[in-house]
Order: structure tokens, then sequence, then C-alpha cells
């Protein structure tokens, strides 16, 4: 497999990587330390409050200062927010269509499915770790449109088009795959060894390899979400979603409860998905 140094990856934030690396589930853990990481940067405070005034959240205009916007969205929710603001840096310079639907569309809609499918399966305590989780689980992608650009989106259109294997498709062309370099950055970041597990998940992900609740929710919302955007899926995929689902409790199939329309149209009204998809 190739090193991770071959690539080119876009650097975070210093705020967000200190972000990241903020424990949150510390007893002594709240919203006003969180505040004094980012209020420096105000291109992300800007964004904060723009994400705090939006209509999902009912606030319209009336949210002036970051402390009232950290109040409100809360510390988990806060940290994640300001993650997904880092990431989607690392891909602003990408515009071709296919590449923004891998690295912009499927990583927010599978995070924003991932709390849906955590409250369904009455895993509310994990609801904003599993859709960090979702979210950062395609971020190998992202290292790849950013270094290959015009050739990966060569390769992501030819595997929609033929059904070749995205994986060995990567592999024979950068002696690497998303999946690897995904854990790799995920590494760097010094990210939780649960979180960096996430970041390798995939279709090809067997069962028995998903350790944790929060692995196997982020599995589940991924194969929901390319049903979601039309990127194709083996049969076996949705099986499998179905298996795990049910396997944590979950009632009738998985695929048409969150792969629908009406799901979709929620999804698009949130503040996060609008962001991304700027």
């Amino acid at each position: 497999m190739a090193n991770l140094k071959e690539f080119t990856v876009p650097p975070l934030p210093q705020v967000v990587l200190q972000v990241i690396q903020y424990d949150h589930t510390s007893p002594n853990a709240n919203t006003q330390d969180i505040e004094k990481i980012i209020a420096p940067d105000k291109g992300i405070t800007a964004e904060i409050l723009k994400v705090a005034n939006s209509a999902y959240y009912g606030r319209s205009g009336k949210v002036k200062v970051l402390r009232d916007a950290t109040a409100l969205l809360g510390l988990k929710a806060l940290k994640n927010l300001i993650i997904f603001l880092g990431t989607k840096g690392l891909n602003e310079k990408v515009k071709h269509p296919i590449l923004k639907k891998y690295i912009n569309a499927l990583p927010i809609v599978s995070a924003l499915l991932a709390k849906e499918i955590a409250k369904d399966l009455n895993k509310n305590q994990i609801a904003e770790e599993v859709f960090l989780a979702a979210l950062l689980h395609k971020i190998g992608m992202s290292i790849l449109a950013v270094n290959k650009g015009e050739h990966y989106a060569f390769i992501l259109e030819e595997c929609e088009r033929e059904e070749f294997d995205i994986l060995e498709m990567e592999r024979s062309s950068y002696g690497t795959d998303h999946q690897e370099l995904g854990r790799q950055v995920a590494k760097n970041w010094k990210l939780p060894d649960e979180l960096i597990r996430c970041c390798g998940i995939g279709t090809h992900t067997k069962i028995e390899e998903l350790q944790t609740d929060l692995e196997k929710i982020t599995f589940i919302a991924s194969i929901c979400a390319m049903e979601l955007l039309h990127i194709p899926v083996e049969p076996s995929n949705y099986q499998k979603a179905n298996q795990v689902y049910q396997q944590m409790g979950g009632q009738g199939d998985v695929i048409i409860k969150f792969a629908n329309e009406d799901i979709f149209q929620k999804i698009k009204e949130h503040p996060f998905y609008q962001l991304a998809m700027i």
C-alpha cells in the first residue's frame, strides 16, 4: 500500500485540530472551552452564527454572539459542526460533480442519516458521535479527489457505469485505496481507535469486522446514503445492512425506512446539508 506521505493532505485549521482532540466526554468539558478555542477564528465563528440563525433552529436573526450560538447548539453538536466545517474546507477546490457527490454529499447524508438511525435504535446517547463517525468515513476519498482530481473522477464514473470494484480500481491506479487512506488520515489526526476503524468502513466491510454500535450504524447509514444518492450498491450490501440493523433491534427493512424521499427531503432542509452543497 502507498504511504500517506505520497499524497498531499490539505491541512486542517489549527482550531479544528484542537477541537478534534478536545475530550467532550470529560466531566469538566463545557461549551466555554470550545468557545475559547474557536473565538479567534472569525471565519468559523461566522459559519457557526449562520447555522444557529438558520430556520432549522428557529432563531432566525436572533443569535448575535458566539456564546449564544454555543448554548443553543450544545457541546457535542458544536464540536461536530466545527469538524464538519474543517473537512468541508479540505474539498473547497474540488469542482467535478461526481467528486462532489462522493466527498461532499455522501459524508453529510450518511452523517445525518446515522443520527436518525441511532435514535430509531434507542441509541440517542451516541447520536452525535455516530454523526462524526459517518461524516469521516469517506475522508480517504477526499484525499484522492484533492490529489488525483480529474483522473479520480474518471475512475468513479467508470465504476458507476461498468460496476467495477472501486477499491481494486484505486489500488491498481494509486497503490492504495480510500479506506486505507482514511484510516491513515484518522491516525494522523490522533482520533480514537474506534473512529479510525470507522474511517475504513465501506461496502467491502464484513459484518464481523463491525465491532461497536458506532461502526455498525456508520455502515448502515453509508449504505442507505448511497441508495439515496444513486451510487451503485451490490444487493448483498442491502442484506448486510438489514442484518446489522435487525441484530441491533431495528424493525423492518432499513433501506425502505431510511433511504426514501421523505427522509431525503428532511436531510435537505438541514443547515449542515445546505452548507455541504455550496
